[in-house]
């Protein structure tokens, strides 16, 4: 294993893994051919890591692209980051682009894109224009004017105007005027404006699927 304490790049380094780190600072390219492990990470060159990779602290300005799963804390990208694997983080903060095969974390705020097959968390904020694709299951979820997601699974929504989204099974919901909703199942209350478009609507015992808690 080779063990670093500190390394800023301006140019560009190749290392064979496991790599393990106190801090990187990339501004040029850097290439790891293995597992990485470390504290802290940012990119605001271009990153590759073909192995499992787990950080404290990632920040992509630039772009970063992971071969298998990813572990981290905090993980800031107004870059794009692609993760091969599995994303699991506490914070996530995506203003740029994000793909990943799945995403479980504590509390997603997503301005930009981002896309899974399945997207996990206690919290999220999609923020205006914002997109994601891919299933999403988490406790609260509050879409902003004019974001699109595709199938919802939630305790509560929130969804504000223009917003684009597609089944949506959850306990309770708020849709405001000029939303539109494929279908919508919901459990105990549904407050949608009469200006909102919704597909259809069933009221149900229970959400089909496990909720994060």
């Amino acid at each position: 294993m080779q063990e670093i304490e500190e390394l800023s790049i301006g140019g560009s380094l190749r290392l064979t893994g496991p790599v393990k780190f106190k801090r990187i600072d990339l501004s040029g390219s850097l290439n790891i051919e293995g597992s990485a492990e470390g504290r802290s990470l940012e990119i605001s060159g271009s990153g590759k890591i073909t192995g499992q990779t787990k950080v404290e602290s990632i920040e992509v300005r630039g772009s970063l692209k992971i071969g298998e799963s990813c572990e981290c804390e905090d993980l800031e990208i107004s870059g794009a980051a692609e993760v091969a694997g599995t994303l699991k983080c506490g914070k996530l903060e995506v203003a740029g682009k994000l793909e990943a095969q799945s995403i479980d974390a504590r509390k997603i705020g997503i301005a930009g894109k981002m896309s899974g097959k399945e997207i996990r968390a206690l919290e999220i904020n999609v923020e205006k224009e914002s997109r994601i694709r891919g299933t999403i299951v988490c406790g609260t979820i509050n879409i902003e004017k004019g974001a699109e997601v595709e199938d919802v699974y939630a305790d509560k929504i929130d969804l504000e105007k223009d917003t684009e989204c597609g089944v949506i099974e959850c306990n309770e919901i708020t849709v405001e005027r000029y939303s539109d909703i494929k279908e919508l199942r919901y459990v105990r209350s549904a407050n949608i404006s009469p200006k909102a478009s919704v597909g259809k609507i069933t009221k149900i015992e229970r959400i089909s699927r496990e909720l994060p808690n």
